[in-house]
């Protein structure tokens, strides 16, 4: 089994007094296995961000225990605080640079005020700046940067320190599409090549289709559903994440095709969600069996690992054989079958 990264058991979080108090995490518990990327995704206020800061000491839970690295940040005096820090590297929304310096001293910036020697200061920014591609431009200024560019600073800052654990506080919401996919495929690769667990909390589902391992999802402080991205996709149990796994798999049909299918004659109407492949042949088996099938609707999404998709099919041929068909469908590894109205 492997190690956790992260543990959180029963965490809130509270503010205000008892006559009117606000809970911002309501006895929260998953663990990060070490290694993995690991997204968190809700609406805003939902609590991503009191999370994400309870990992590195920034916030203390009211109950509960947030274990990082073998250690409790909320039991560490300063100075194992600070220690624990260097370990666990932070990536803002909005770069949190500082232009008055060159990019070179803000990637600079956590080993100086860790009292590190100038040559191994010197040595390490070069490394972190060459791993982001941005090593000619440790001269410039933030501001000659573009946004994608700003946060490439920010990656180089964080991983400057030789982290082990990586938190993303909305690392791509400030940016284009393009850009998004550069900077997720550039945290994919710091994980697969250095081994760094990423935590990182988003409200964009698309974000984790892409490079997570895992996904929790919060509501009101309150984790509402945690699993595999592909588990989590294929068969979101929640009102809420049916509507963020929307965002990338679509799973109502639309509105043009449901009047065409009012003045048609579909058979039996089956919605299929498929992962891994398992689809691949499903067209050819079932017209094996001597049923007519009609594809009404078909959308894919690239995970990380895999792909998940929905298929709307129709099914046409005698009660026997729909039955029949039915039966494939089940019991086939990696796919979900719904027979609509």
């Amino acid at each position: 089994m492997t190690q956790a990264a992260v543990e959180f058991r029963g965490v809130s979080r509270f503010y205000g007094d008892s006559a009117k108090q606000i809970t911002a995490l309501d006895s929260i518990s998953f663990d990060v296995p070490a290694g993995s990327i690991y997204g968190v995704v809700g609406t805003s206020g939902a609590g991503k961000s009191t999370l994400l800061r309870t990992v590195n000491g920034l916030e203390t839970p009211s109950a509960g225990q947030v274990t990082v690295l073998d250690r409790i940040p909320a039991a560490l005096n300063e100075s194992e605080l600070r220690t624990l820090r260097r370990e666990v590297g932070m990536i803002f929304q909005h770069y949190n640079l500082l232009n008055s310096r060159t990019v070179a001293d803000n990637v600079a910036m956590p080993l100086v005020l860790a009292g590190t020697p100038k040559s191994e200061i010197d040595q390490r920014v070069s490394e972190s700046l060459e791993r982001v591609g941005l090593l000619d431009r440790a001269q410039h200024r933030p501001r000659q940067l573009s946004g994608g560019q700003r946060q490439r600073v920010g990656i180089a800052r964080a991983l400057v320190t030789n982290p082990r654990v990586l938190l993303c506080d909305e690392p791509t919401s400030a940016l284009d599409p393009l850009t998004t996919t550069q900077i997720l495929d550039l945290l994919t690769q710091i994980n697969e090549e250095l081994g760094i667990t990423i935590l990182i909390i988003t409200h964009q589902m698309d974000v984790v289709a892409r490079i997570g391992d895992y996904v929790a999802v919060l509501e009101n402080g309150e984790l509402i559903e945690n699993g595999t991205v592909e588990s989590i996709f294929s068969h979101p149990q929640q009102s809420l994440t049916r509507r963020f796994v929307e965002t990338v798999v679509p799973q109502r049909i639309p509105e043009s095709i449901v009047e065409e299918l009012r003045d048609s004659d579909v058979g039996t109407l089956v919605r299929v969600v498929h992962s891994g492949g398992a689809a691949r042949t499903l067209l050819r088996d079932l017209e094996n069996l001597g049923v007519r099938v009609s594809l009404y609707q078909a959308s894919d999404a690239p995970l990380r690992a895999t792909t998940v998709g929905t298929m709307v099919l129709g099914l046409q041929a005698d009660r026997s054989r729909i039955d029949e068909a039915l039966e494939l469908l089940n019991n086939r590894q990696g796919l979900n079958v719904e027979v609509l109205p």
